[in-house]
């Protein structure tokens, strides 16, 4: 599964192309909004301008790099009913949805990697102030990813459709994983429960590492692997209930 998810990321080149096209337009939007927000502000939140910059360019970098497309294959197969061939593969169906999620991403990073130098360069990198708790912190933040994207993917067992729930799921992730505003801007009630979701691990925890607004990695390691572990859990019980409830559909 980890080469067929590897090959059907470099199967729709064009597609994404056009996401690296978006990303290169994304990252350059964001840097002049912020450097107008900004102003003469020497810094805002505890980030300099120039370490939100290179903030908001990993940010944007690290949500193209861990995108799942794991929720809507499984909700594709669940569809067509080829669903079946796969619980009839004697690897367990998370495995296997988890694997080809791995080689999509390693398709998508071999592609991302040619774009990466016009990223920085409408962007902003800095030297990176902690670098092994950043790669950590990452990788944890895009085992959370899957996860959750599993867990999303799971609940077409019971419902058939479940797009609208996927583009929601988007919206909300995107937004609690700060790409476009770091979290430390995030007022009152929306700071509470950026702090409680899990979505900051998978993009500004990490970026923040690197930069140095976050200096202790110890805190969010521990947090993460408890959020592995408890989706890990919850993942086990919810396929238990959800492969009973196969319904084939098509031929």
């Amino acid at each position: 599964m980890t080469r067929i998810g590897f090959r059907l990321a470099l199967a729709y080149r064009s597609n994404i192309i056009m996401t690296c096209v978006t990303l290169v337009a994304q990252v350059f939007l964001l840097r002049m909004i912020w450097t107008s927000v900004y102003g003469s502000r020497p810094s805002a939140a505890g980030l300099t301008l120039d370490a939100l910059l290179a903030y908001l360019t990993l940010a944007n970098l690290q949500a193209f790099a861990t995108h799942t497309v794991v929720a809507h294959t499984i909700h594709d197969r669940i569809r067509t009913g080829m669903v079946f061939f796969d619980l009839a593969r004697p690897v367990g169906y998370l495995r296997q949805m988890a694997a080809f999620q791995a080689g999509n991403t390693g398709g998508g990073l071999l592609l991302l990697a040619p774009v990466m130098p016009v990223v920085l360069l409408v962007g902003t990198i800095t030297v990176p102030v902690n670098a092994p708790g950043y790669v950590i912190t990452l990788v944890l933040g895009y085992v959370i990813s899957v996860q959750l994207a599993l867990l999303i993917s799971l609940i077409g067992f019971w419902t058939m459709e479940i797009g609208a729930i996927s583009l929601l799921y988007r919206l909300v992730s995107q937004f609690f994983a700060g790409t476009m505003v770091p979290l430390a801007f995030f007022p009152g009630f929306l700071g509470v429960l950026a702090e409680i979701l899990p979505f900051k691990y998978m993009g500004y925890v990490p970026a923040a590492i690197y930069v140095g607004h976050i200096s202790d990695v110890s805190g969010p390691v521990l947090v993460e692997v408890g959020w592995i572990a408890g989706l890990g859990g919850l993942l086990a019980l919810t396929w238990s209930r959800a492969h009973r409830r196969v319904v084939i559909q098509g031929g």
